[in-house]
């Protein structure tokens, strides 16, 4: 049941959805193209390249996309307005890259070269390695405007795992051990900074299956998912109070939602006939956007924080996925 407080802090306006969703579509692997759909309208732009597109992110203005397509020999991170001008790929040292993200402040990009992570200045057009010469980060995300949380893939005792690190220019130091709930060898993934707080949450695997744990530095690590099953990518609302991650706990994959205090977790969209997946937030945090297979093909829908306002946003032959909601508010 749910408590006075989780009930007051989803209550929704009776304003319609507004704002730009970017996605990556396609009927090919080899055509999957970076676009932007018009919540309001549903109008749809292909803004991206179409040369197996992925990984698309907003800058915090909400003017510009960054995303990763591929090129000869690799695969390279662009850059792109959000109307489809100004198309740019960043000149980069190495072949490979992969997850970029933008800092607070959208003076730079984070990205993975496969082993590094790199920072790329936007005015001054030049990247840099962080990090301290240490190899084998991921997925770097910023802590701050000049730090930043990445993942390290290591062996422990054969079993592989990935240490999450605190990434600035010069330095890479460990986060503590104790900011995983569980014992031995674990793999955390999907590490997300908490807006306007310090804490972190993210997923970790006890041996036998994912939870979403939230650390801080002051309060420790707590198992705010605790089911059996796997629960996985979280992604905090964009006041800080909510996160909604991804379950089977219904049978299927589902989109759930946890308040991190209490840890009472309800169901956003989940069913026992389809999949639903890949959640993102409206900038207001009304709304959230997710991928469901439901009507045969994945296709984009955006559902109120209730799950009962439910809308159908694409609907194409072939896969759209990887929504993420423009975090500039319009009214």
């Amino acid at each position: 049941m749910l408590t006075p407080a989780i009930l007051l802090s989803l209550v929704v306006s009776a304003t319609a959805p507004s704002g730009q969703i970017a996605f990556v579509s396609g009927t090919e692997q080899e055509d999957l193209c970076v676009c932007v759909a018009d919540v309001a309208t549903g109008a749809i732009n292909r803004v991206g390249r179409g040369r197996r597109d992925n990984n698309p992110v907003w800058s915090p203005a909400g003017d510009s996309l960054a995303f990763v397509s591929e090129v000869e020999g690799g695969n390279s991170v662009y850059i792109v307005g959000a109307d489809g001008s100004g198309l740019k790929e960043i000149e980069h040292k190495q072949p490979w890259h992969d997850s970029p993200r933008w800092s607070p402040d959208g003076k730079r990009l984070a990205y993975s070269d496969g082993s590094h992570v790199v920072v790329y200045d936007v005015s001054g057009g030049m990247e840099e390695e962080w990090g301290a010469g240490l190899s084998g980060f991921l997925r770097p995300v910023w802590a701050g405007n000049r730090s930043l949380y990445a993942l390290r893939v290591s062996e422990d005792d054969g079993s592989l795992a990935t240490e999450m690190y605190a990434v600035s220019k010069h330095a890479a130091i460990p986060v503590p051990a104790t900011a995983v709930p569980f014992e031995g060898p674990s793999v955390a993934w999907a590490v997300e900074p908490r807006p306007a707080g310090r804490a972190i949450a993210f997923e970790a695997n006890d041996g036998s299956d994912r939870e979403v744990v939230v650390f801080s530095y002051t309060d420790g690590a707590r198992d705010i998912s605790n089911h059996p099953t796997a629960d996985w990518n979280p992604v905090w609302r964009p006041d800080g109070k909510m996160i909604v991650f991804e379950s089977f706990r219904g049978g299927r994959r589902g989109v759930y939602a946890v308040d991190p205090d209490t840890r009472r977790v309800f169901p956003i969209a989940a069913a026992h006939d389809s999949d639903n997946w890949a959640p993102s937030w409206s900038p207001d945090g009304q709304w959230i956007a997710f991928v469901s297979n439901r009507t045969g093909d994945p296709e984009l829908f955006i559902t109120d924080t209730h799950g009962t306002r439910v809308r159908r946003i694409t609907n194409h032959v072939g896969p759209d996925f990887m929504p993420v909601w423009n975090p500039r508010v319009t009214k």
